[in-house]
């Protein structure tokens, strides 16, 4: 399986490596997931929406920032100071 920065597990079906012909199928090529593809999927989404126990401390609380804490002088700076993204060198 793969694994990306959203956090998500996808399986693999095959793997080609076109410069020596080779091609190794996994799952028999089967749409579907595998057992320990699909109870780690399962695992994950759990501790993501709080209803499996998340030991390893993944989860942080998000909240909305205090009025002024992140304001800035001029608006639309793009998390820069007070230049736009698009003016820096």
């Amino acid at each position: 399986m793969a694994a990306g920065t959203a956090a998500a597990l996808v399986p693999i079906k095959s793997i080609t490596m076109r410069s020596r012909n080779d091609k190794f199928v996994y799952q028999n090529n089967s749409d579907e997931p595998g057992p320990a593809n699909t109870k780690l999927i399962q695992t994950l989404q759990g501790i993501q929406r709080g209803k499996i126990d998340d030991s390893f401390g993944w989860n942080a609380t998000v909240q909305e920032p205090k009025k002024g804490e992140y304001e800035t002088e001029e608006e639309n700076t793009n998390g820069v100071g007070h230049e736009m993204v698009d003016k820096l060198p």
